[in-house]
């Protein structure tokens, strides 16, 4: 009861951050209505290889995870300054490419191995190693369905609070060979769960490579959006963000910019922040020496007409 309670609490908190309230479900895109907030920026302590983001409306802070290092960061709610930085430990490797903030200082990671763990984040106020050791009984691990080729697993990480009558779901996207998206329940018993042995259901709720196809040429990020009941998938080979219903609609493609147009190279994760903001992040690559951050605000409906230059939409469709 105190976990339903506290994962309702959490439902909450994240619609009064983006104040922005419950809305219809479906309907026209919200990406219609985002406008881009400046240039692309330097997160100049996360160097190589950073590939997930996940806002948490109860710290009014984001956590970031960087792959292969091991290492998970704290920053302030506009990205521009670190507060923390949490050394991994254990495990089957270091390998982690997505987070997913849960509530009540809860948060998933994502394993390229198709693993998800659930760790607390915590209270300390200076940097510090956190387990992520599925043996550790404040860790619990969900294995999913074995990725079919090497460095082809699990790329993006997004939760429903308010999924399975408020025990929350978890939404997963898998890079490519194929591409899949997965959906599975949190387990509410907080014990280790594994679809081999059958104490984990997971679902495909749509056919990603049929609905991706001409779109997304692979999955690199996610993010649930409780305001639609859709989500917000990232290609980083593409650089477009989708917006597509749960059962397989494609609603919107929105183009990313590229370094050209002050963005990004390889954009890896996304996360819904305070005011309905988006943020984005994007691994360092070619003259970078840093990963880079950008930020799209929320104008409100109303402004479609005048959501700026960059903000190009891309109608439904192969993309040209």
């Amino acid at each position: 009861m105190r976990l339903l309670r506290g994962v309702a609490i959490g439902a909450a908190a994240w619609l009064s951050a983006c104040a922005l309230g419950p809305a219809p479900r479906g309907g026209p895109s919200l990406l219609d209505d985002y406008r881009r907030a400046g240039s692309a920026f330097a997160l100049a302590e996360i160097p190589n290889d950073l590939s997930g983001i996940s806002y948490s409306p109860e710290s009014g802070t984001h956590f970031l995870v960087e792959n292969g290092a091991g290492n998970l960061y704290e920053y302030s709610s506009d990205l521009r300054s670190q507060l923390r930085k949490f050394r991994l430990v254990g495990g089957p490797s270091r390998d982690f490419e997505a987070v997913a903030v849960l509530g009540n200082s809860k948060l998933a990671l994502a394993h390229e191995q198709n693993r998800v763990v659930i760790v607390t984040i915590p209270a300390a106020d200076a940097d510090t190693e956190l387990s992520v050791d599925p043996n550790d009984p404040e860790v619990q691990e969900l294995v999913l369905p074995t990725r079919a080729k090497r460095n082809r697993g699990l790329e993006g990480l997004c939760y429903d609070a308010a999924g399975n009558a408020g025990g929350g779901t978890f939404y997963a996207v898998q890079e490519s060979s194929p591409r899949r998206i997965y959906r599975f329940d949190r387990p509410a018993d907080g014990a280790n769960a594994s679809v081999a042995d059958g104490s984990l259901r997971v679902q495909e709720p749509f056919d990603a490579e049929e609905v991706f196809s001409g779109i997304a040429e692979d999955l690199s990020g996610c993010a649930y959006d409780p305001r639609s009941g859709r989500l917000l998938v990232l290609s980083h080979l593409s650089s477009v963000l989708v917006d597509v219903s749960t059962e397989g609609e494609v609603v919107r493609v929105l183009r990313l910019p590229g370094v050209l147009r002050r963005g990004a190279v390889q954009y890896e994760g996304i996360t819904l922040g305070p005011g309905g903001k988006l943020f984005l992040v994007s691994e360092s690559a070619l003259f970078q020496r840093a990963s880079r951050a950008l930020i799209y605000e929320y104008t409100g409906a109303g402004e479609r007409s005048n959501r700026g230059r960059d903000a190009e939409r891309v109608e439904e469709g192969p993309i040209q």
